[in-house]
């Protein structure tokens, strides 16, 4: 998963996402456990998938980078908030 395509999505998709990943991650350790896995490369991936999800969840809580998805709502409000100045003025 590439961190652009994360950063287009919403905060509440993200963490929809980091649930479905900590689920899988738990489902084919359990199973690593049992027998031997199909794919063992897919245990990296997900760890990996995991971090990154988590780091750009962190970056737009500390507001270092924001989502895109967010970034779009703050630019609607902004021009409804001018809009509404202007209309106020006239």
């Amino acid at each position: 998963m590439k961190a652009e395509y994360i950063r287009d999505l919403a905060k509440e998709e993200i963490e929809e996402k980091l649930l479905e990943a900590n689920e899988e991650l738990f489902n084919l350790r359990l199973k690593k456990r049992v027998q031997k896995l199909d794919n063992p490369l897919r245990l990296r991936v997900l760890g990996r998938d995991i971090a990154r999800l988590k780091t750009i969840l962190h970056e737009h809580e500390k507001g270092i980078r924001l989502l895109s998805a967010s970034t779009g709502k703050l630019l609607d409000s902004k021009k409804s908030q001018a809009s509404n100045e202007e209309s106020s003025k006239e």
